[in-house]
């Protein structure tokens, strides 16, 4: 889809822009998922592959009960911490990609150099995935950094419409009216 083929379609700029700002959210939501999934996934994978290599090693190695014992307690150690791992980065996609998707909806020119004047620290999300202090930040951004960002369209919806009021013939009522004062004849 591109701008002309829209505009060939009878829309107007603004309602390009509008289409294309709608677009680019769909497009940037999907794309925030598929990072999370893929991530989830691979982070997963890499789990499941370890944890499967360290319990082939162990049944080679285990050559008495209380020594069995011990390995196994090490793996479980290791793969609660792989576990919590997988978690705390897994969290760390969902909120980077929801921190972009925010970054994008707020139709910023170059997402990566808003993304840099962010300060996540301040960036929490909830369990509901609300994010919590970047909107102040984008605010605050918008103010001191007006150019990071696109203009958006005003409102035109409380336009005046110019024209003649009385749907008359565009003033015939104030010609006949001077002919008359001049003594001259109406047509």
């Amino acid at each position: 889809m591109k701008r002309d083929e829209l505009r060939e379609m009878g829309l107007t700029d603004e309602q390009v822009t509008k289409v294309f700002g709608m677009h680019s959210a769909e497009v940037n939501d999907l794309h925030s998922q598929i990072n999370t999934i893929t991530g989830e996934r691979d982070q997963y994978k890499d789990e499941l592959n370890t944890n499967a290599q360290k319990l082939k090693d162990l049944q080679k190695d285990a050559k008495d009960n209380e020594e069995l014992q011990g390995q196994l307690k090490d793996l479980r150690k290791e793969f609660d911490d792989s576990q919590k791992a997988s978690q705390d980065k897994i969290a760390s996609l969902k909120l980077n990609s929801a921190v972009d998707l925010a970054i994008a909806g707020s139709h910023a020119r170059n997402g990566k150099a808003v993304r840099a004047l962010i300060d996540m620290d301040k960036v929490k999300m909830g369990d509901d995935g609300t994010l919590t202090g970047l909107d102040d930040q984008l605010t605050g951004l918008k103010d001191s950094d007006s150019y990071l960002f696109e203009e958006q369209p005003k409102n035109t919806s409380d336009s005046t419409i110019t024209g003649n009021p009385s749907g008359g013939d565009g003033g015939s009522d104030d010609r006949d009216a001077v002919r008359q004062a001049l003594g001259l004849k109406n047509k």
